[in-house]
């Protein structure tokens, strides 16, 4: 089977509920990529261990040093020049990276993919926002996106200092760099939503989204240090 030039990078921590599935759906994608790099981000479970013998998958282990550090120790690793990135508790759908794989290889000229996701609620999580379910909803999410590696270089990676909205950052850094967005009409991400969620961590996360905020506003404004 052709294998698409693409490392999928996948942070881990203690996320044993649902990282075998998140991996089937690597797995089980129609255009396969040539690796697939799980950062274990210093897991004190043993969902490492479920993932011993799978092929094609690189296991690489860390401190706990945050999602941050895990998507940027597995840009250091990647290998191919095409960049996309999985959370440990979603779903890729099966046409994901063929669909995006094909808009980058007809036009070089664009930098980043991003295609649309849907909520799926586990267990009892008290999801506080019922009107977003059972619809497709359009957000740059880190696992909807397929990004050229040289987008990296240009950009830099992602902020190690912000516990929660390092994507939300990096992405607004790229738009404000001037990379080339194309949206995908099509749904390509199933993102869990569950009671262990980092993300429902609110506070934490409107911290992560008012400092990369005043970091575009700043960039926007050309505010350097002292000046």
């Amino acid at each position: 089977m052709k294998a698409a030039p693409v490392s999928v990078i996948v942070p881990l921590h203690n996320g044993r509920r649902f990282i075998r599935q998140a991996i089937a759906s690597i797995e089980g994608q129609t255009l396969c990529p040539n690796e697939t790099l799980v950062i274990d981000d210093g897991s004190d479970d043993d969902s490492a261990a479920l993932l011993a013998g799978i092929a094609g998958l690189s296991l690489i282990r860390q401190d706990n040093e945050g999602e941050a550090a895990a998507r940027n120790r597995g840009i250091a690793a990647a290998t191919q020049p095409l960049i996309a990135f999985l959370d440990q508790d979603d779903l890729w759908l099966p046409e994901k990276l063929a669909l995006q794989v094909a808009i980058l290889d007809r036009d070089a000229g664009i930098d980043i993919v991003y295609g649309l996701h849907r909520l799926i609620v586990d267990d009892d999580a008290d999801w506080f926002r019922r009107d977003l379910l059972d619809r497709p909803l359009d957000a740059r999410l880190p696992g909807t996106l397929l990004v050229r590696r040289s987008a990296f270089d240009r950009v830099g990676l992602f902020r190690e200092d912000l516990k929660l909205g390092s994507d939300v950052d990096w992405t607004w850094r790229a738009s404000d760099a001037g990379l080339r967005f194309h949206p995908l009409n099509e749904e390509i991400l199933l993102r869990r939503i569950h009671r262990d969620n980092a993300s429902r961590n609110m506070a934490q996360f409107a911290d992560g989204l008012l400092a990369a905020a005043q970091a575009s506003l700043r960039r926007k404004r050309g505010w350097t240090p002292g000046g």
